[in-house]
């Protein structure tokens, strides 16, 4: 419609010459249009004559107050509606945003979740995941993980891991008990030909059990001087400890590069917590597969997980860069070489009752051992038993 026409409608209804439709259809374009509205108002008012320099009258047919309820209307409309813009656009904005952070977050938070778990069971003697809480978002995700260690029938607290991501920025670190870890658990990597008199790498540790009294456990960590399997290290074990009188809850496996750092060393090689590699026995321990004998089921979770991680490499990094102390992972190199030469393993770590651990040595293949922590008598689980902590 032009402006001509429009001017035409707009003396018409001012007149009162328009019919009942036409009029409330002109009433609605009118609070539609801010402008227009104003422009009628001062028509109204007598500010604003038509171009013939005659004053518009208010018509008879349409009272003053009806005209002004009109041109009331169609500001209210309009202010109403730019302040429902002004508002809602963001409103709107926030709702897509919070639920995008809540989707990606959640996405994202199973990968970090499980990464950060297999990092610190893969690189740290003795310490597998507890429990754990989290925040899951892509602004913003906090997963904390609480770190347990075995001693003896008991499960105690070594601190906590915690990880946090913005959007994709991740980092990653262990919060230890008191602020410390005091690493006591090292492996010796066995290399072909060797013939270095390891006595001195035993003998500390078996006096040590000798003397302490009958009602303690113990932590120990044992390295052989050959390669073994999963099956093949328990019947070694078992020649003289029970089942019964142990429990092996990690072992250290060679990925093949533990090999180039021996072969670059001289002397002994230890390694100890961020440089060995190896896995948490309960962890791939899905359905007790050990329980029931299966020991390949046990070697597959792990290649399985292992796998996983060489996927994730990049995150794996980003997380485990405290755990390694800024070392390389090169965790598809490990993967590929176990995939070749299969999981071997070379030390473990057990605990139980010192005087039964203390039997292992008469094992003359054991070419290393070190006592970790050391409690009072916990091996027979009480029937119930709990904790209390102060919020």
């Amino acid at each position: 419609m032009n402006k001509d026409d429009r001017e035409q409608r707009l003396l018409a209804y001012l007149r009162g010459e328009m019919a009942g439709e036409d009029s409330k259809q002109f009433e609605e374009e009118i609070a539609a249009d801010e402008e227009y509205a104003q422009r009628l108002e001062r028509l109204l008012l007598g500010e604003e004559t038509r171009e013939d320099n005659v004053k518009t009258k208010q018509p008879e047919t349409l009272s003053a107050e009806k005209q002004r309820a009109i041109v009331r209307r169609g500001k209210w409309k309009n202010r109403l509606s730019n302040a429902g813009f002004t508002i809602g656009l963001p409103f709107l904005a926030g709702v897509v945003l919070l639920i995008l952070n809540g989707w990606v977050g959640s996405l994202m938070h199973e990968d970090l979740f499980r990464v950060a778990k297999s990092m610190v069971n893969f690189t740290q003697p003795g310490v597998r995941v507890g429990s754990s809480g989290s925040q899951v978002g892509l602004l913003y995700g906090n997963i904390s993980m609480e770190l347990r260690e075995r001693v003896g029938g008991e499960e105690k607290n070594a601190g906590r891991f915690e990880s946090t991501n913005v959007l994709w920025n991740v980092k990653a670190k262990p919060q230890w008990t008191d602020g410390v870890r005091e690493q006591k658990l090292f492996f010796r990597y066995p290399t072909e030909g060797e013939t270095e008199d390891t006595m001195s790498l035993t003998s500390a540790a078996w006096t040590t059990m000798e003397k302490l009294p009958e009602g303690t456990v113990s932590q120990l960590a044992i390295s052989f001087d050959h390669f073994l399997t999963y099956d093949e290290y328990y019947k070694l074990v078992t020649r003289h400890v029970t089942s019964s009188g142990q429990d092996t809850v990690w072992f250290a496996v060679d990925t093949g590069v533990e090999l180039k750092q021996a072969e670059s060393d001289a002397g002994d090689v230890l390694f100890g917590s961020g440089e060995v590699w190896g896995f948490a026995q309960r962890e791939m321990d899905y359905g007790g597969a050990y329980e029931k004998g299966d020991g390949d089921k046990v070697i597959a979770n792990y290649l399985e997980e292992m796998r996983y991680l060489s996927e994730q490499e990049e995150l794996a990094r980003d997380i485990g860069k405290s755990l390694l102390f800024g070392r390389d992972l090169q965790i598809a190199e490990r993967y590929n070489y176990m995939q070749q030469n299969g999981v071997r393993i070379y030390g473990a770590v057990l605990t139980g009752p010192t005087k039964e651990l203390l039997k292992l040595k008469s094992e003359k293949s054991i070419t290393a051992a070190f006592l970790g922590k050391v409690d009072w008598w916990n091996w027979e689980r009480p029937a119930a038993s709990g904790t209390q902590y102060s919020y």
